[in-house]
């Protein structure tokens, strides 16, 4: 969802905070995803469960982050591009 609103678009045309609270949902699932992923490893290697949960807790913080952080990247790039004189992305 984040690469389509950098695709159509909307990240020229909303505010970036209209941006981030739309992509909120998408944000939460890749942080689980990242989650998951550490619970299966540290769970794997025999962690103790207060550290499968601190780590799991700051793994869905940190995806939830990073792809805030990178939708926010994009659409500055794109905001950048388009007041250089590009075309905009909708119109391509």
């Amino acid at each position: 969802m984040c690469y389509e609103s950098l695709l159509n678009g909307e990240a020229t045309e909303r505010s970036v905070r209209e941006l981030l609270r739309q992509e909120r949902a998408a944000a939460l699932r890749n942080g689980l995803a990242a989650a998951a992923l550490v619970v299966a490893v540290l769970v794997a290697d025999g962690a103790t469960a207060p550290l499968v949960a601190g780590l799991a807790v700051a793994a869905v913080a940190l995806g939830a982050v990073l792809h805030q952080a990178v939708l926010l990247a994009g659409a500055t790039a794109l905001r950048v591009r388009y007041r250089l004189g590009a075309t905009d992305p909708a119109a391509s």
